[in-house]
Order: C-alpha cells, then sequence, then structure tokens
C-alpha cells in the first residue's frame, strides 16, 4: 500500500513538473528572456546583463527573482498559519497557483488576444507567473520529497546519473527514488518541449491550459485521502 501511495505521489509530482516545464518555456520564449521558475538561471542572466553583455537584460531576471521570492514568502506564511491550525495546505495551495496563473492567462487574452502580451501587459502577466512559481516552489518544498522538486533538475539530473554508475549504486537510492528522479528530468524536458511548440497557439491560451492542469492535479489529490504529503514542521 505504501508503495501504491508513493507512486501515485510521484505522479502527482510529476505532472506539476511538467507545467513548472511549461510556465518557464513561454515565459522565456514570449515575455522577455528570462524564467519564471528557474530562479538559478535568472540569478545567472542578472549577472551577465549587470556585467554589460550584449542583448542581456537587467530588469526582467530582476523582476523573476523579486516575484519568486515574493511567491515563496507569501506560501511560507499561508503554510505555517495552516499548519498550525492543522488544516491541509498542498490542495489549497495549487489551486491557488492555478488562479494565479489563469488570472495572467486570461489577463494576456482580454488585452492582446493570441498574440505575445507587450510592455506593461507583458510585465505583469510575467510578475504574476514569477509569484506562482515562487509560491508553488515553497509549496513543494513542504512535501519533503527532495527527488521531485518540480521546478528544478540539475541536482536530480546528477543524482540519477551517478546512481547508474558504479560501485555506488547502493547509496544513491532504490527503485522508486530512481522513478521519481526520472520523472523530475523527463517531465522537465517534456514541459519545455510542449510550451515551446503550443506558443504559436497564444501565450493566454498555453497560460489557461497550465491552469486548468493544475486545478486538474488539485482535484485528483483532493480525491485520495491517502495522497499527504507529510505534516513537517514549518523550517
Amino acid at each position: 500500500m505504501a508503495d501504491r501511495i508513493e507512486l501515485r505521489i510521484t505522479g502527482v509530482l510529476g505532472a506539476l513538473t511538467v507545467t513548472s516545464g511549461v510556465v518557464d518555456a513561454v515565459s522565456f520564449l514570449g515575455l522577455g528572456h528570462a524564467f519564471a521558475a528557474l530562479a538559478t538561471g535568472n540569478l545567472l542572466l542578472l549577472a551577465f546583463g549587470i556585467a554589460g553583455t550584449q542583448g542581456l537584460p537587467v530588469a526582467r531576471p530582476a523582476m523573476a527573482l523579486a516575484g519568486f521570492v515574493l511567491g515563496a514568502a507569501a506560501a511560507h506564511a499561508v503554510i505555517a498559519r495552516r499548519l498550525a491550525a492543522g488544516r491541509r495546505w498542498f490542495v489549497a495551495g495549487l489551486l491557488l497557483e492555478s488562479a494565479v496563473v489563469g488570472a495572467g492567462g486570461g489577463y494576456a487574452l482580454a488585452t492582446g488576444g493570441t498574440a505575445i502580451p507587450v510592455g506593461g501587459h507583458a510585465t505583469l502577466v510575467f510578475l504574476l507567473l514569477t509569484f506562482a512559481m515562487g509560491w508553488r516552489s515553497r509549496l513543494v518544498f513542504q512535501t519533503r520529497i527532495p527527488e521531485m522538486p518540480t521546478t528544478l533538475a540539475q541536482m536530480t539530473l546528477i543524482k540519477l546519473v551517478a546512481a547508474l554508475a558504479p560501485p555506488h549504486r547502493s547509496e544513491i537510492g532504490g527503485g522508486l527514488t530512481r522513478v521519481q528522479r526520472l520523472t523530475t528530468v523527463v517531465g522537465m524536458f517534456l514541459g519545455g518541449l510542449v510550451g515551446a511548440a503550443a506558443l504559436p497557439a497564444g501565450l493566454g491560451v498555453v497560460l489557461l491550459a497550465e491552469a486548468g492542469c493544475v486545478a486538474a492535479v488539485a482535484a485528483v489529490y483532493a480525491r485520495e485521502p491517502q495522497l499527504r504529503p507529510p505534516r513537517a514542521a514549518v523550517s
């Protein structure tokens, strides 16, 4: 039973990983060459821009980091209150993320149809996405499943490679752990691929579909009472 529950949780977090790849694809390709979720990439882009690298902006990655931090801080406060009250936090957090991403998609459609937003419209949509991804990152951190952070894959990829290289296989994790790592890496790639391929259909359309997917994941999770992330204390 425990293994089945873990596999279901792996499926939930794997689906969320795909959605993160989609958001990063449309934010980087459509909203100003910065990532909504990949904070490490934004730190480097900001450094390159400050150094005066031609063609690389400073404002966008700085906005991305600010929105990400704000979203993570907001999620931290909400999770702490809900844990203290003994209330569920994961599904509620996913639904709020879905609402924020959906608001960005709806705004993009309302202001520009299926065209890529420009100017202040693009900035607002971008900030909503960075807030949502910061919120998501803090939310998933609370699940205490380190192999599936859903918004990045670098360390997971390193662990996956290390697990395949003898003689240290027994020290790197068992079969389920390897499945989680592979799901993270493949999910991020697929999300980026889908986001880039779908962007011509309209950024707003993609974001509304993204919001619907996150809401669907929340609904699936909520219907299964055994799918509960650890109720660890906020750290």
